[in-house]
């Protein structure tokens, strides 16, 4: 038999590697070498064990402790995430809670200069109160038809020096006024350069500055300081700028002192304008003009009747 293949029976129970009992007292001379040979092999083999039992047991809790720090990373990971989404979140939120942006005065007074200088009539109803020291003097309300290129015409009824009301007809082609009575015996003509004049006749009850609403308009930036105070809704849901136009104090005479619009903001269309006008004396006059829409082309002559 060969040692490595063929063992006797009686030397393996010699072997206590294998045996659950005590060792041997004595062994037999022949199987001295084949039993150490056994331990050794035997013992490095339950030395190896230990060892890598050891090394498993350190990589396991090794192993448990990264996955613990894994898990506090990916909490925190996790908070992190929760945290940015929420701050996302809250400014989707904010941005459409909060009001949009309101344009610069220059370019809310522009759109509605552009707005009006298309060639279109436009209908306003325009009431005049006059004050004299905060006393109620006069009321008119008009009827007013413009057209850009410093054309218009004004129905109503016009008191003065406080006398009756008489109905009167006011009008301009873009080269003169003209002025028409309801009995025609007093009608005049006068060129536009003479707007004076025409005040003069009016008794002053109506600032001329208020018929010429683009040029009015055009000109607030270089004499007034203008602000865009606020954004509100219209009757029929459309978003209005409320513009301020204020005219820094001095000079003398009757003067346009401040100005209110309210304007479509995409579209640049006046719905109402206001305006106070403080002359000598204590006299104040406010004027409004309420907007009332486009008149069809044609049915509108600017100029006079006879």
């Amino acid at each position: 038999m060969s040692g490595s293949e063929l063992v006797p029976d009686d030397w393996r129970e010699l072997d206590d590697t294998l045996s659950d009992g005590p060792s041997p007292a004595e062994v037999p001379a022949a199987a001295k070498a084949w039993l150490a040979e056994q331990r050794f092999v035997h013992g490095l083999l339950r030395a190896l064990h230990t060892a890598d039992a050891a090394a498993r047991e350190e990589r396991i809790v090794r192993l448990t402790a990264r996955i613990d720090a894994g898990s506090a990373r990916g909490v925190r990971r996790h908070f992190a995430l929760v945290g940015v989404a929420a701050a996302l979140l809250a400014s989707v939120v904010l941005w459409f809670a909060l009001p949009d942006r309101l344009p610069t005065a220059e370019a809310a007074v522009e759109r509605v200069a552009r707005e009006l200088l298309r060639d279109v009539d436009r209908r306003y109803r325009i009431e005049v109160e006059t004050r004299v020291r905060g006393e109620v003097r006069a009321d008119h309300t008009l009827q007013l038809v413009t057209r850009p290129g410093a054309r218009f015409r004004l129905d109503g009824e016009f008191a003065f020096g406080g006398r009756q009301p008489s109905r009167l007809t006011i009008g301009s082609d873009g080269n003169e006024f003209w002025v028409q009575p309801a009995s025609r015996a007093f009608r005049q003509t006068m060129p536009l350069s003479e707007s004076s004049r025409l005040q003069e006749l009016l008794d002053n009850v109506l600032d001329l500055v208020a018929l010429d609403v683009h040029g009015l308009i055009a000109r607030l930036p270089e004499r007034f300081d203008v602000r865009v105070i606020g954004r509100e809704a219209g009757a029929d849901g459309r978003e209005l700028l409320r513009i301020e136009a204020t005219r820094p104090r001095g000079g003398f005479g009757g003067r346009l002192r401040s100005l209110r619009l309210l304007a479509d903001e995409r579209s640049g269309e006046i719905h109402r304008l206001d305006l106070r006008i403080v002359g000598l004396f204590g006299l104040e006059r406010s004027v409004r003009l309420d907007y009332l829409g486009e008149v069809p082309a044609g049915l509108v002559d600017y100029g006079r009747p006879w």
